[in-house]
């Protein structure tokens, strides 16, 4: 079983050496070379050797076959089901191969997904893959091996590092991973562009639902993992800025600013290099990370021992960043933009600033991470810790958050200040009076006050510019219905999600500045019988007891809570004493506490004497907002990549173009000159996407003016369309109820 193991991995190794070579060449040389198999036969195979191999070490662990070395150094007999599973990715050599498995299954999707989108990208892009795929390969197969044998095996292993066995940590890794190796994605058809001189959007529209999706496993797995650093740690927190945190930070604010910059390019043909550059360090950023968790180079909880595979992830990290930097210069002058900023008063102008400031939090981060490595090599260690980076990231953020209210009012091209101030009425006022209002009522710390007046001003403006959306629409239709409603969200599903996902991350800038703002923390020492008073709840201890926790020997503490005379809580925090890990690691705390919508009371038990023990008890406030938060970014992700069969023809596209121009005229975003020069654009591109088909893009065009017409009409006294661009041919249609969303996001 081993060595089958083992032979698979060579063999993927192979297959993703034949990939990376193959695939750039098969469009030429096929035809001479038929008996050589497709590259999409190739990634598919490559995917089937891996997925083996993971399945024989999956067996093994279920089995407690400790003949291998690694699944003696990973798991034990004690363990349940589910740290068995998670021990896959628990240590360096399985986690490898675990990334291995999950870029051959990205590699095979594109490969047979991406035939039609992107023909003349998909060559290069799986040849960028598989080269990848060799680099993990090599490691897995001939530098990291998870098929090691022990020459005398025990008789039981020593187990996952405890600190790993909590449910949050079986779906944490398995999440964060699939956001790592899905941003290789798009890296590998910005790298196909470049190699194709393929200065044109493609690649960007080919890679947007992969980017999401990439994005939304990232955002789960930071979720998820500060959920297990609240639960396991013991220390009351959600985010320490421990570097591995950061690893997985940084790549995540850059795809942020990504999934922002791509929508100018496809709108408006800007930041055509930024974005190639942007999805490039993502993808660096994401071995960056695999690198600090599995060299153990800097410090971390999450962190591994020192491996030998240190050398080789800095030799592929130069590599790669050389080759593209290369790529990068000598395309330079193809993958100039189209335009110039028009004004500095529009959408794009915002997108740009927000990206200016998800990069420059990128370097923060990137450099206090890194800088205890850069300062030993001129024979000191220096380090820096949360207080640096909140004092530096904190302002960047709250910046973002502000730019994150303004930006959905804006018009692209040139809005109108007039009534983008009229818009901003509302959202500006009410901020200001939040402001006055929590330090009149005793709130005098600058950070918690700038945090709610911040969130409150964002979710605002968010209401506003939807409020006056549907207000365009029922003056365009007279639909009042709730039913129209949904079709104005669910027909704009990249608006309106990124809308959802906004407030997903208003709320959790709300919990934050609770949770930070005003945490409490007391440690007390108690005897059976006595009570302690925290923020109205009253908990009484009534000693220590021994017990066997999922297969562990553990010592708990017996507490009961009650507010107001009543019993609302039984809590049971304790010390497990894992085998193996008792003279490294002592004592290793499971926190208890009590949740709701306003605070937890979390208790971690310290240490004890007799009967005797001491406790810290935390009042964390809003932590609960943190999760819900979560759950709506979640939601607006999902709502924006969930599939719509009526929005994917060109046609649908150009209507949907053509709603939010009128939309935005009607509610006052754009002039009428700038919508006379959009709209005279927009019949162009009719024909210019249809070409060939005459008799389609006459249809096209005369259904456009049709439902421009009838939007006009339909809206009575509101502002009107240009005279000239009105002809009604008499077609069935309507433009406020396209066949497409929002192209615009």
């Amino acid at each position: 079983m081993p060595q089958v193991g083992h032979a698979l991995t060579v063999a993927a190794f192979a297959l993703a050496v034949a990939l990376a070579l193959w695939a750039p060449l098969e469009p030429r040389w096929h035809r001479r070379w038929p008996r050589v198999p497709a590259s999409q036969w190739i990634a598919t195979l490559l995917f089937i050797a891996t997925t083996a191999a993971v399945g024989i070490l999956v067996y093994a662990l279920f089995t407690d076959d400790f003949r291998f070395a690694y699944v003696a150094a990973q798991s034990s007999r004690y363990m349940p089901a589910p740290y068995k599973i998670s021990a896959l990715w628990a240590g360096q050599e399985g986690s490898l191969l675990f990334w291995l498995w999950l870029l051959s299954g990205y590699t095979a999707a594109v490969a047979w997904t991406a035939r039609r989108a992107a023909p003349g990208l998909l060559p290069y892009a799986l040849g960028t893959l598989g080269v990848v795929a060799t680099f993990f390969a090599l490691l897995v197969a001939f530098v990291a091996s998870p098929f090691a044998l022990l020459p005398a095996p025990p008789e039981d292993g020593r187990g996952m590092n405890p600190l790993l066995q909590n449910p949050w940590m079986v779906s944490h890794p398995f999440t964060l991973y699939l956001g790592y190796v899905g941003m290789a994605v798009p890296f590998a058809f910005a790298v196909a562009a470049l190699i194709t001189r393929n200065a044109g959007d493609t690649w960007i529209r080919v890679t947007r639902r992969w980017t999401l999706v990439a994005w939304l496993f990232l955002s789960v797995g930071i979720l998820v993992g500060g959920r297990w650093a609240y639960t396991e740690l013991g220390w009351g927190g959600v985010w320490a800025w421990d570097p591995v945190e950061n690893a997985a930070l940084m790549p995540w604010l850059l795809a942020t600013a990504f999934i922002h910059s791509s929508l100018v390019q496809e709108k408006r043909g800007m930041l055509k290099r930024w974005n190639v550059a942007l999805v490039t360090f993502i993808f660096l950023l994401t071995v960056f990370g695999t690198f600090i968790t599995r060299s153990g180079i800097l410090s971390s909880v999450h962190a591994f021992i020192t491996s030998p595979t240190s050398s080789w992830f800095l030799g592929f990290l130069g590599l790669m960043l050389a080759a593209t930097v290369y790529l990068l210069i000598d395309r330079a002058p193809l993958f100039q933009d189209e335009r110039r900023l028009e004004s500095a008063f529009s959408k794009e102008a915002s997108f740009l600033i927000n990206n200016l400031l998800l990069a420059g939090a990128t370097f923060t981060v990137f450099w206090g991470t890194v800088m205890p490595l850069v300062t030993q090599l001129f024979g000191v260690q220096v380090s820096v810790g949360p207080p640096f980076f909140n004092l530096v990231n904190v302002p960047i953020f709250l910046a973002m958050m502000i730019l994150m209210g303004v930006a959905p009012l804006l018009a692209w091209r040139r809005a109108s200040w007039p009534r983008v101030r009229q818009l901003l009425a509302v959202p500006v006022w009410g901020a200001l009076a939040l402001a006055v209002a929590l330090v009149v009522l005793g709130v005098r710390e600058p950070a918690p006050v700038a945090g709610f007046a911040v969130a409150f001003f964002v979710s605002a403006a968010t209401l506003v510019d939807v409020a006056v959306a549907y207000a365009a629409r029922v003056e365009a239709t007279g639909d009042r219905s709730l039913r129209g409603l949904w079709q104005m969200l669910n027909r704009n599903p990249r608006r309106y999600g990124g809308y959802i996902v906004h407030l997903g991350v208003v709320l959790i800038l709300i919990g934050l500045t609770g949770m930070y703002g005003y945490q409490r923390v007391e440690t007390v020492g108690m005897e059976p019988g006595d009570t302690y008073e925290l923020g109205g709840y009253t908990i009484t201890y009534h000693g220590l007891g021994r017990r066997i926790s999922e297969g562990v020997p553990a010592v708990y503490a017996d507490l009961t809570v009650s507010q107001d005379g009543r019993l609302i809580g039984r809590l049971q925090p304790e010390r497990r004493f894992y085998p193996g890990f008792e003279q490294t690691m002592g004592a290793i705390p499971e926190v208890a506490m009590i949740t709701s919508l306003s605070r937890d009371l979390y208790v971690v038990l310290g240490g004890w004497e007799g009967q005797t023990a001491g406790f810290e008890f935390y009042l964390n406030p809003m932590v609960a907002w943190i999760w819900i938060g979560g759950y709506l970014l979640v939601g607006g992700t999902l709502f924006s990549l969930w599939p719509r069969p009526a929005l994917a023809s060109v046609r649908a596209r150009i209507m949907a173009e053509l709603t939010e121009l009128e939309y935005d005229y009607r509610m006052g975003k754009i002039g009428r000159e700038e919508y006379e020069r959009l709209r005279r654009g927009l019949v162009a591109a009719a024909g210019a996407r249809l070409g060939g088909w005459e008799e389609a893009e006459r249809a096209v065009e005369a259904e456009i003016e049709e439902a421009a017409a009838r939007l006009r009409a339909a809206g009575g006294s509101g502002p009107r369309a240009p005279a000239e661009a009105g002809r009604t041919s008499g077609r069935r249609g309507s433009v406020t109820e396209p066949e497409g969303g929002r192209a615009g996001g």
